[in-house]
Order: structure tokens, then C-alpha cells, then sequence
């Protein structure tokens, strides 16, 4: 099998030489919403970048310049309708010039005999598409009109970006046509029909097109060089998917953490920008970087204390706390870049927790208790992700954490909205557990800043006035039960030995027994226990959540 991809323009493509789509083939399906994407996507797309359309497969030899279209048959004929489309209105403009460099480079060429051919053959609707939309418009055959579908749907296309160009001037063609010439493609070649089918199906099996993973996978296995001993750079790709279960996430907060921030759909083309800037010699470097990231994502989205030692259990804490208790993903590209700085020791320990501090306690605000949304944060963490992975040296980099803390205490919600949301979001029973994990992460944080030693990973929820209070007396508020006021952590199997006890026998068992000293603090400051205490320890907590622990 011989097969050879490259990422070409689209200008080239249809300079190489003959596309054939043979008769077998399923007739042209685009309609309106289809070539409307399509022109906007172009038209939304900068005129100093080129827009990704994804890959096209021939049969045919890659130098060579005969080629059967296998798979993108619908793209390379609304393709062929664009440009002939922006011809005619050139045409119409009186732009004959610009007209016919169209028509002679990109709808027709010559063979080595200087005779013309059709640089796009559709045998299925022929000869529709020839008479009606390749010919100049002194030349079209209106006689000839759509009978299949796919010509009908033909004219619809052709006749849809004609309405469209209605109004472009002769500047505004001239800039649609460049980017439809800037376009990129994957043009995949293979010198057998059999093979070019294998591959498109191999492309298609899920009927979806490459990911962008894939297409960079494909693109660094291709320019990795080969050792025969070594089976690289496969290896080394299937650890980075094992790391980041093949997330495309992940290869966009990788690039954005080291180059730009992109969309997906932008990310193979950036990659390629990227590639050919540092050289195509140092991809086997730049596969490096990417595996080492590739670990960091894994200790940022799927966090686990065996990953860290006992003196980074802290890490650990606030790292879990940010991706696995509030949900937050829009800094996982800041954290790539912060863990990166930290395993290469270009920042100290204390300013990687001061950074995760700074991010923990703002998104424990703003989002775990007072259900903000994230949106809009994104484009804040990669640029200071890119700015941390650039600047070289550790003071600039501890100044990026500085600053990075003074934006998010601008952007921190008050702490009247803080309580306000408070009992809202911080409640626990045995029948509504929702609440649990986010109560039992705020009494830890409160339990770590008393003892620093405390390692709390078998803890339950103990409620101080019970679900179950016979021989209690009655609260004024019953609701206040649920509140995380009344709500303390317990050593693993002491909350079977205090039960339901009345408070005096409960202070006696925790106080003596407890290892826990933010629990035993509650029962040594009070006599007895009442909506009042609640409400005071509630007050207390707000205090402590919002201000106290982040000191």
C-alpha cells in the first residue's frame, strides 16, 4: 500500500491536476444550513489565517495528476460552486481578468497538450454541473435542467451563493476568494482503489470525521523518526491516551498552556503553524512535552492522593477540591501550567499553594456556594497560563501569582451574597445527601487550618442536635437540623458510640475520644445546644469560609 498525506491549500488541491467523482458514488446532499455554515465559517475566519476543513481521500498517485474522489465529494463540489459562483459575479462586475484566472486555475485546466479539461468530473449529475454552473454564463445550457436530487440540490447550492454574493463588491470577492483558496485540507492519497476505500472507511467507521487528536497523532507519526528497535512513537502515545483518555480538552489546554488559546476546530491547524515554526526536526521534543503534560492532566482530572507524597498532600487537597468537588475545568489549563512550573522547580511550593488558594477559595465562592457560572474565566487562565510558561524566571513567575490573586479578589462575590447563598448550598441529611460532599470539604478546610497534621480521609458527618432527638428539647427552627451549624466531622465508628445521645453524654464521648479538633473546639465551648448555638456557629462558619482559612 502506498499512501502519503499532506496538508495542503485548497489552492493547490485544484492545481494538482483531475477529481473525478465516478457515478457509484451517493449523489451531492448538501442543503441550505450546510453551505450556510460553510460561508460562515469562512467569512468569520481572519484574513491573516487559514480555516481546517478536515481530510479528503483519492485514489490516485500523490504526484500524480489524475485523481477519484473516495471520500469529500460533498466539500470539493460546493468548493468547485463557490468559485465559479464568485466568477460570474466577477463577470458581472465587468472584472473579466479576475474572472478568468478563476476560470482557467481552479474550474478548468490544460493537460500537457494544451487541451481543456473540467478540473472537477462529476459524472453523477453530469451534465448538470458542467452546463449549468462550470460554464461561463455566456456558455451555460439553461436548457438542461435538474432531474436528480443531488442536481436539484446542486442548483439549490449554486443559486443560495449567488443571492449571497449579490452584493460583494469587486474588494470583498477578492478577500472571499483567498480564503477559500487558504483553506486547509488533509489531501490522503493512495495508489489503490481498495486501499483508498480501506482508509476511508477506516476514517469513517464511527461516521465521524478525525478528531483533531487524531489528526495530530497522525501527522507527529508520520515526521517521528523510526528506530527499528524501538516502537516509538507509538508507545509513547498510547501512555498519553491512557493519561488523558484521548480528550481533546486536554490537547487544547496543552497547546494553550505553552503557544495560544483555540477553539477544536482550530487546533490541528495551529499545531501545524506551531510545528513548522520550531522545525519539523524537534517533533520527537515536542511529543516529549506533550506525554509530560499529559501526566500533569491526569493529577489535575482524575486526582488522587497516592499520586502525591505526604508532604504534598496539601496540593493534593486543593487540586481535588477545584476539579473533583466544585467542578471547575476552565483552569485546567492555568493548573497544567502551574504544576509544570512547580515539577520543573521554576516556582517555590509556597506560591504554587498560594496560587491554588487563590483559585480554590474563588471558585468555592463563586461557584460552589453561590452558583455563578464559569464562562468567561477561560480566556483569563490561558493567558496567564502562556504568560507563566514565558517569562524565565522565578520572581516574574511568583509576580503572575500575585497578579493572577489580585484579579480573582476584584472578581470575588461579596460576602452578603456569600451568606445569602450559604444555607442554600451547606446542608446535610441522612434523606438529602447532595450537599455531603461540599460540607464535609468545608469542615476539612476548617479542620486543616486548626492542626496542619491532619490527614482526613475516613471521617463522617456527625449532626450535634440529631435527626433522631428523643429526650431533646424541641428547636424553635426544626429546618436548623440540616444546617451545617449543627453539622461537625467525626472519627471513623465514633458516631455509632455517641448515636443519639442527650448533648452532655454526646460532649463527654467526643471530647475524651476524638481525635478531631475543630469538632472537640464546639464541645468544649458550649454547655448546651440550641437554635442559638447553631445560629452562632453558623455565623462563626461564614466567617471562617469566606475570610479566615484563606489567610
Amino acid at each position: 500500500m502506498k499512501v502519503e498525506a499532506h496538508n495542503v491549500l485548497v489552492e493547490t488541491l485544484f492545481k494538482k491536476g483531475q477529481f473525478i467523482i465516478p457515478d457509484y458514488q451517493r449523489e451531492y446532499g448538501w442543503d441550505r444550513e450546510h453551505v450556510k455554515e460553510l460561508l460562515d465559517n469562512i467569512d468569520e475566519t481572519p484574513t491573516e489565517e487559514n480555516y481546517f476543513i478536515g481530510h479528503m481521500v483519492f485514489e490516485g498517485e500523490y504526484n500524480g495528476n489524475n485523481f477519484e474522489v473516495v471520500d469529500g465529494q460533498q466539500r470539493i463540489t460546493t468548493l468547485t460552486i463557490l468559485l465559479c459562483s464568485i466568477r460570474d459575479r466577477f463577470i458581472e462586475l465587468g472584472e473579466n481578468n479576475l474572472a478568468e484566472a478563476i476560470h482557467t486555475s481552479y474550474i478548468f485546466g490544460k493537460d500537457k497538450n494544451f487541451n481543456d479539461y473540467v478540473v472537477l468530473e462529476n459524472k453523477m449529475p453530469y451534465p448538470f454541473l458542467q452546463a449549468y454552473v462550470q460554464s461561463k454564463p455566456a456558455d451555460k445550457v439553461t436548457a438542461i435542467q435538474p432531474i436528480k436530487s443531488g442536481e436539484k440540490k446542486i442548483r439549490s447550492c449554486f443559486d443560495q451563493i449567488n443571492k449571497y454574493l449579490n452584493s460583494f463588491d469587486k474588494e470583498q470577492l477578492i478577500v472571499l476568494r483567498d480564503k477559500i483558496l487558504k483553506l486547509e485540507v488533509i489531501f490522503v492519497a493512495a495508489d489503490d482503489q481498495v486501499d483508498a476505500s480501506t482508509i476511508f472507511m477506516t476514517i469513517n467507521a464511527t461516521g465521524k470525521d478525525l478528531s483533531p487528536l487524531d489528526l495530530v497523532k497522525n501527522y507527529i507519526f508520520n515526521l517521528y523518526p523510526k528506530l527499528p528497535h524501538l516502537n516509538e512513537p507509538n508507545d509513547t502515545w498510547m501512555r498519553i491516551i491512557s493519561n488523558t483518555h484521548g480528550s481533546v480538552k486536554f490537547l487544547n489546554n496543552f497547546f494553550a498552556s505553552r503557544y495560544k488559546k483555540v477553539s477544536d476546530k482550530r487546533i490541528f491547524k495551529e499545531f501545524l503553524l506551531t510545528v513548522k515554526k520550531e522545525g519539523k526536526e524537534n517533533i520527537k521534543s515536542f511529543l516529549q512535552n506533550v506525554e509530560s503534560d499529559s501526566i500533569v492532566f491526569r493529577k489535575i482530572i482524575k486526582p488522587k492522593p497516592d499520586d502525591w507524597s505526604k508532604n504534598d498532600y496539601d496540593i493534593f487537597e486543593s487540586i481535588n477540591a477545584i476539579t473533583n468537588i466544585f467542578k471547575i475545568e476552565v483552569a485546567n489549563t492555568f493548573l497544567i501550567s502551574l504544576l509544570r512550573s512547580y515539577n520543573e522547580s521554576q516556582i517555590s511550593k509556597a506560591y504554587l499553594l498560594k496560587a491554588l488558594s487563590f483559585i480554590e477559595r474563588f471558585h468555592f465562592v463563586n461557584n460552589a456556594v453561590c452558583s455563578n457560572r464559569s464562562s468567561g474565566y477561560n480566556e483569563m487562565y490561558a493567558k496567564q497560563a502562556k504568560q507563566l510558561f514565558e517569562v524565565d524566571s522565578k520572581d516574574k513567575k511568583h509576580r503572575i501569582i500575585n497578579e493572577l490573586g489580585k484579579y480573582l479578589e476584584k472578581k470575588l462575590p461579596n460576602k452578603e451574597m456569600f451568606t445569602s447563598h450559604f444555607d442554600n448550598k451547606l446542608y446535610f441529611l441522612s434523606t438529602s445527601q447532595k450537599q455531603k460532599t461540599l460540607v464535609q470539604y468545608a469542615l476539612n478546610k476548617i479542620e486543616r487550618k486548626a492542626n496542619s497534621n491532619a490527614v482526613l480521609i475516613q471521617t463522617s458527618l456527625e449532626h450535634v442536635y440529631p435527626e433522631k432527638h428523643k429526650g431533646w428539647l424541641p428547636l424553635k427552627k426544626s429546618d436548623l437540623i440540616k444546617n451545617v451549624g449543627n453539622l461537625v466531622l467525626l472519627d471513623q465508628g465514633l458516631n455509632s458510640i455517641v448515636g443519639n445521645k442527650i448533648y452532655a453524654l454526646k460532649k463527654q464521648q467526643i471530647v475524651t475520644k476524638s481525635h478531631i479538633e475543630s469538632t472537640k473546639k464546639v464541645f468544649l465551648n458550649h454547655e448546651q445546644w440550641s437554635d442559638e448555638e447553631i445560629l452562632e456557629r453558623r455565623n462563626n462558619l461564614i466567617d471562617e469560609l469566606y475570610i479566615n482559612i484563606w489567610k
